[in-house]
Formats: structure tokens, sequence, C-alpha cells
């Protein structure tokens, strides 16, 4: 005898499989169906290819951080629902954009910490907030936190807005790498703080432990010993409060040369201990680096 809750939470999976396949009417159909207990049939697909985008602006960012702005009458619906569900971490809103040309969709993509049975009815709930605010054929695509989105919600999470999160937010910090720049080059102060021993180890591994956000193989002059080289690595990280780049490990494990001074106070505040960046942490850090000046 099959489970119950486990038919619905397989049916939810292959509607995700779905989503860009069937049409939009009949996805949204069935998933007010699942929600119901209903277990959905939809052997026919069509594959149509699209293209995802933060805002309906060509030349748009990549990415946007909209979860503490001020947000359009559906988004605002779609975040609210989500907001009343307790098991809802995160909502990022994509525009699918049709090819050929057609109008674009919202598609939405909601991250929650619930039972894989249950999110049939919270992806429900956002819909029909959805619906009620004018859209025939809400498209919300709900996955467990901890698990990789399938392909499709995938994408457009990628080249999205994130529009709610669980729980305050502060604003990210960008860490400062050196203590001077201008017409005559970068470099470090003198009375630069430098660390040493066990809270050097500590303070190195915290920052290689961060999140990669923004990943280059370009690289850097040493600006301690030029004769080095380019072997200064440029990629950033962040743990969901600041963002850093690898050069500032690179000239702490290599010269003691400590990190952005208060970047320092919240990784001794934080006792050193290794911070679990979450997919809207990371997707924030990201859409500061792309959008800022």
């Amino acid at each position: 005898m099959v489970d119950h809750d486990d038919a619905v939470a397989r049916a939810h999976r292959a509607l995700l499989g779905l989503a860009g396949r069937v049409p939009d009417e009949a996805l949204a159909a069935a998933r007010f169906r699942l929600a119901e207990g209903v277990l959905p049939d939809l052997r026919e697909s069509v594959v149509t290819p699209c293209s995802f985008a933060a805002s309906t602006d060509p030349g748009g960012p990549a990415l946007l951080d909209l979860s503490a702005g001020d947000l359009d009458p559906v988004d605002r619906a779609a975040a609210d629902a989500a907001a009343g569900e307790p098991a809802a971490r995160a909502l990022w809103r994509a525009w699918r954009i049709p090819m050929p040309a057609a109008p674009p969709v919202r598609v939405y993509v909601l991250e929650a910490g619930a039972d894989e049975a249950t999110l049939p009815r919270l992806t429900a709930t956002v819909m029909t907030a959805l619906r009620d605010v004018g859209l025939t054929a809400p498209q919300v695509e709900t996955y467990r936190i901890g698990v990789d989105p399938p392909p499709y919600q995938h994408a457009a999470r990628g080249a999205s807005a994130l529009i709610w999160t669980r729980g305050e937010r502060p604003p990210l910090r960008l860490a400062r790498v050196f203590d001077r720049g201008g017409a005559a080059g970068v470099g470090f102060d003198p009375g630069h703080e430098r660390l040493s021993g066990a809270e050097k180890d500590r303070v190195a591994a915290y920052l290689e432990g961060g999140e990669p956000v923004l990943v280059t193989t370009r690289s850097a002059t040493d600006v301690v010993s030029p004769e080095r080289g380019t072997v200064v690595p440029l990629s950033f990280r962040t743990d969901g409060r600041w963002i850093w780049t690898e050069t500032v490990t690179y000239y702490l494990r290599e010269y003691s040369l400590a990190p952005d001074r208060e970047l320092l106070g919240h990784i001794r505040a934080n006792e050193y201990a290794a911070v679990d960046v979450d997919a809207a942490a990371e997707h924030r850090a990201l859409a500061l680096l792309l959008t800022r000046a």
C-alpha cells in the first residue's frame, strides 16, 4: 500500500519537473488539486524555450535584492502570503521570458523548511494570494530547504529578485582590504594590526570558510612583495553579514595582516565559529556585488 503523504510528495516533485514544459494554466490547476489531496495526471509535456530575468528592464541587473524595499502589489501579495506561513524561509520572483517573444510571466520560487508532503499546501497558499490579485495561472515553485531545486527552479532563482526572507537581515557590509589608495597606489599603513598564533589561524579559517559568491581566476599583484607577481586571489566570499575578497585572507596568511577592523570585531564576537550561509544570504551578497557602483 502506498502512503498518501509519499504519493503527494512524489507528485509535488513531478510537478516541479513539469514546470516550463506544460501550459501554465494546466500546471496551476494541478497544483491547486494536489493541495486538496487529488493526485494530478499530466502526461503530455511541451518544451518551450525560455530564459529568466530579475526585472523586465532589458538593461537591468542580473540579480536584485528587494527584500527590504517597496514591492508592487502582486509581489507584495506573494510576500505577505509567504510570511504568514511559519515554514516559509525565502521567496524569489523571476520573470520568465519566453522565446519566441511573448509577454513575460512571473515565476515565484519559495524555499520552505517543511516536510515534503506539506509543500503542495504552502504552494497553494501563495498561489491563492496571487490569484486574488489577478494572476489567472500563478506560477509558484516550492522546494525544501537543504535540497537543491530542479534545473528549471534553479535557473529561475539564479536570475531573480529576492522579495522576502524570514527574519530581519541587516544590510551587508563590504570589507576594506587596504588602508590607503589613490595615485600613490594601494597599501597598508606601518601600524596596521597583525595577528599571530592561534588567533591568526582561527580568523583565516573563518575567512576561508565563507561561502564563495563571485569566483574569478583573475589575480592581482602582491603589494607587499611585488616581485611575487600577480598571485593575490580576487574571488569574493560571505558569511551573510559581511562580504570580503580572498585578498584579505592572502595578506593574513602571508604577512599576518589583520582584516578590516570591524570585520575582525565581527569574527571575534562570533567566537570564530563558522556560519551557515543560506540561499537568500548568498543571493543578497551577489546582488550587492553586481549592483554596486
